[in-house]
């Protein structure tokens, strides 16, 4: 097997909230997630020179998935697409994700209805293995911002 090859998982998540408003989170706001999705995402941290949660592309955060720091990583926004509700995210660094992986790239596309995150990746050797649980977190924390934005019933 080719390890250079670049390999591609997708996970969709149903929604009933708002698309543009789940996807103006993860724009405009990814600092709720860690409420959100408090099992998922523990901290969020701005990556200099970054200075606003407002994403553009070449702004910068740093994730924690655990308290100890364990899993953390930082990543890079590389496009955006606003009429499209889309976001592309390229991890730079992770404590764990780039010991298995040379290259990560995670890409959201929210439409109504549904919110699809395909993830690109490049194993370091073939021991190496896909990346399900990254795509099982981005599943989970999707269903809780999804849950925390539908309409609440009585």
């Amino acid at each position: 097997m080719d390890m250079a090859q670049i390999h591609r998982k997708v996970v969709e998540t149903p929604l009933h909230c708002s698309h543009s408003v789940f996807y103006e989170v993860f724009r405009t706001e990814a600092n709720l997630l860690p409420t959100v999705s408090p099992r998922n995402v523990k901290r969020i941290e701005l990556v200099c020179p970054t200075t606003s949660w407002v994403d553009k592309v070449g702004s910068r955060k740093r994730v924690h998935f655990d308290e100890g720091g364990l899993e953390s990583f930082n990543d890079e926004v590389v496009a955006i697409d606003r009429e499209a509700h889309k976001i592309t995210y390229r991890v730079l660094e992770g404590n764990l994700m780039m010991q298995l992986y040379h290259s990560f790239v995670a890409t959201l596309e929210v439409k109504p209805g549904t919110a699809k995150w395909t993830i690109e990746f490049q194993k370091k050797n073939e021991l190496c293995p896909d990346p399900d649980i990254y795509l099982q977190r981005l599943d989970s924390v999707s269903k809780d911002l999804d849950r925390y934005l539908s309409p609440k019933k009585d």
